[in-house]
């Protein structure tokens, strides 16, 4: 039996994916929906199922006529993509969840349709990655190079044509003003975008594999080098008109040329590299020979189908299962023993000198329950700042940000981390020493992440210990626990300091944790 007459016969079964999918997924797409509408990162993602439904109508003519040939192996990818679903969500990592879905997908067309349809279905699923966005470690590790890279390239080419300007890590100065070099202006923002209207472009165009390969590659550079001229430009108007000229109408008009012009290189890449064109068909399967033997000529009747009611319930099963889990299985928000607005402001030789509120942006950012960020000063004149930030680990809570992506984030550039332990009057505590560098300051972190009474020093272990907690105790809640020191040139002494400080008020701070 052809894939066209399974679904015809089999219209109800298949149909009932739908609302069971609605069903696992109702929490998860939407947010994913919202992130494209609040993020002009991913603001790509609304157009990439209607181009992976394109792939799809494109493909149907030579689809449709393929014999149907289910195959067990699907079975095994839908419960691997029910697991990444499960870990995802007992672990709160968006990209793992939201994923899972093309996953799964893939393998009900495995198990319900066979190989060939899969092969067939191939580019319209891979294509479906491009709408989830990347996790934030991944991106700031990306965008923080990137924007290195850009300002050295602009600050070097306006230095040629004349113009007075300095550059510190990826701020860079004028005379008159000072402009730093933002996400938005390193190519990755139009790089994630660009990338999934290259691959669509690619396929598009009829061409051999290897120069599609040329035109989805050229977006790299093309995005990096269309905003080093953005750059450039705001810089050079930047000197003449002030820091005017990098804001408001002049900023969002430059971004929307900006990512015009790379579209505009990009396909003219793509009518370089296109050659001449090739009767290839589609990568998809198209076929040359379409499967014969569908209806036996001699007998005039339609080929049994290999589909049975026990592969939908196969299907079905743990869909429900998983479905019923995610929607029944709750957290407790779990309070701290005491608000740290009661956090003492004298501890041992350590005085509060100052303490810090943080701005609606950044609280939006972090998303803390309760938080302190505080600094103390002891009477050798030592000064520390601390920050705790709690999680209750409640529904529509976020979890803890990493250093290693918030501060590469805001400038800061990584000199030395190295996992450690510390010896305290509670036992030995695992800390991370870390050396950042932000233009001419240096300033040592001493972090950790703590769940229950278990200290953490790595977000891979942390997210398996919010796996366990989720499962065995209903319980999310987590903290992030960093003192930081500045220093010029001697760092034994600022570690001294930070060691010091952490050994006066370990047991403080976890009397206000819950255990």
């Amino acid at each position: 039996m052809t894939i066209n007459d399974t679904l015809k016969r089999f219209k109800m079964q298949l149909l009932l994916a739908i609302p069971l999918l609605g069903v696992l997924y109702y929490r998860i797409i939407p947010d994913m929906v919202m992130d494209w509408y609040r993020d002009d990162n991913y603001s790509h993602g609304f157009l990439v199922p209607i181009i992976a439904g394109y792939f799809l109508w494109q493909r149907w003519p030579y689809l449709k006529d393929k014999l149907v040939k289910p195959s067990n192996m699907g079975l095994a990818v839908i419960i691997l993509g029910l697991l990444q679903l499960l870990l995802g969500w007992l672990s709160t990592e968006y990209f793992t969840m939201r994923s899972s879905l093309i996953v799964l997908l893939a393998g009900m067309i495995l198990y319900w349709f066979g190989r060939e349809m899969l092969k067939s279905m191939t580019l319209p699923l891979a294509y479906l990655i491009f709408m989830v966005p990347i996790p934030y470690i991944i991106y700031d590790m990306a965008a923080f190079p990137l924007k290195l890279f850009v300002t050295r390239v602009s600050v070097a080419f306006m230095r040629m044509v004349g113009v007075v300007v300095m550059r510190e890590g990826n701020i860079i100065m004028f005379p008159a003003t000072t402009l730093e070099v933002a996400d938005a202006c390193s190519g990755i923002r139009s790089l994630t975008s660009l990338l999934a209207l290259a691959v669509a472009y690619a396929f598009f165009v009829q061409t051999s594999n290897a120069r599609r390969w040329v035109i989805i590659v050229s977006a790299v550079p093309i995005a990096i080098a269309t905003n080093a001229m953005r750059v450039i430009v705001t810089g050079i108007l930047a000197q003449w008109w002030g820091a005017k000229a990098a804001e408001g109408f002049f900023h969002e008009f430059a971004g929307m040329a900006v990512f015009a012009l790379a579209m505009a290189l990009l396909v003219a890449v793509g009518a370089l590299v296109k050659g001449k064109s090739h009767a290839e068909g589609l990568e998809s399967g198209q076929s040359e020979t379409k499967d014969t033997g569908v209806i036996d000529n001699e007998q005039g009747t339609a080929l049994e189908s290999p589909l049975r009611l026990t592969r939908f319930i196969a299907v079905y099963t743990p869909l429900l299962a998983a479905a019923l889990f995610l929607n029944t299985h709750t957290y407790k928000a779990t309070p701290t023993n005491q608000p740290f607005s009661q956090f003492p402001r004298q501890v041992a030789d350590w005085k509060m000198t100052e303490q810090f509120e943080f701005s609606d942006n950044i609280l939006k950012a972090l998303n803390p329950t309760d938080y302190i960020s505080r600094q103390y000063k002891r009477t050798d004149g030592a000064t520390v700042s601390l920050y705790v930030g709690y999680h209750n680990g409640a529904k529509g809570g976020s979890g803890l940000h990493s250093p290693k992506h918030c501060l590469p984030g805001s400038g800061w550039l990584e000199v030395s981390t190295k996992k450690d332990t510390l010896a305290t009057t509670n036992g030995k505590l695992k800390i991370v020493r870390a050396v950042y560098q932000k233009g001419g300051s240096k300033e040592l972190f001493l972090y950790w992440f703590q769940m229950r009474d278990k200290t953490i020093t790595d977000e891979y272990s942390l997210k398996l210990e919010e796996i366990k907690n989720s499962i065995l105790y209903q319980r999310k809640d987590e903290t992030f626990v960093r003192i930081s020191v500045p220093f010029e040139q001697d760092e034994a002494r600022a570690t001294a300091q930070g060691e010091a400080f952490i050994r006066d008020f370990e047991k403080v701070i976890r009397e206000f944790l819950p255990r």
